[in-house]
């Protein structure tokens, strides 16, 4: 397998402002309006006279446990998405790549995917359930744990991407050039309006 075929373009993803700009905005929006709600609610059921003490100091514990909980969360989303330096994903000859200014941090190679165990189903299909997005998975050898590990095609990024269905139409595209022995399932093909080659 040549997987160093220089007719294959490499795309870069492109991060969109505007979107990720909506989405800490509304993010910010439910927080303070949870935190509120449940603040404005403690001072309502205080100030019922039809209440028992028992309820009352109850219903404030409560309260300050559930607002724990919330800024705790919060609070962790914030170190996480501050210690995440991914600048960019890049899709190429190679594989899947998130990088950090120009240092690969974390790579999908071609090279690293893996049959289905299962023989009598495809190699890289859809998630399914009902609860859950469709996301394209995929099994890799993991090198450092030797294993064979199912995988969904995600970019870890603090961003929004824009052309994040182009990076995996195009990841796929490498897998149908680069790994025809691999089964590309006819859900993904149609989700990302690709014909098998």
């Amino acid at each position: 397998m040549d997987f160093q075929n220089s007719e294959f373009s490499k795309i870069e993803s492109l991060k969109s402002k505007k979107i990720t700009f909506i989405a800490k905005a509304i993010g910010v929006f439910l927080f303070v309006s949870t935190i509120l709600g449940i603040i404005n609610l403690e001072i309502i059921i205080i100030e019922s006279g039809k209440l028992s003490a028992e309820f009352k100091i109850s219903s404030v514990i409560l309260s300050v446990v559930l607002l724990s909980f919330l800024v705790y969360f919060v609070l962790k989303d914030i170190i996480i998405t501050r210690n995440n330096k991914i600048t960019k994903v890049i899709v190429d000859q190679n594989g899947l790549h998130h990088y950090k200014n120009e240092t690969i941090i974390e790579s999908l190679t071609f090279e690293s995917l893996y049959p289905n165990p299962d023989l009598k189903n495809y190699d890289v299909v859809l998630s399914e359930g009902e609860d859950v997005a469709n996301d394209i998975c995929v099994y890799y050898l993991d090198s450092s744990t030797n294993t064979i590990i199912y995988k969904a095609i995600i970019f870890k990024t603090p961003f929004s991407i824009r052309n994040g269905k182009e990076l995996k139409r195009h990841f796929i595209k490498g897998i149908l050039k680069f790994r025809s022995d691999l089964e590309v399932s006819p859900k993904v093909l149609d989700l990302l309006h690709l014909k098998k080659l």
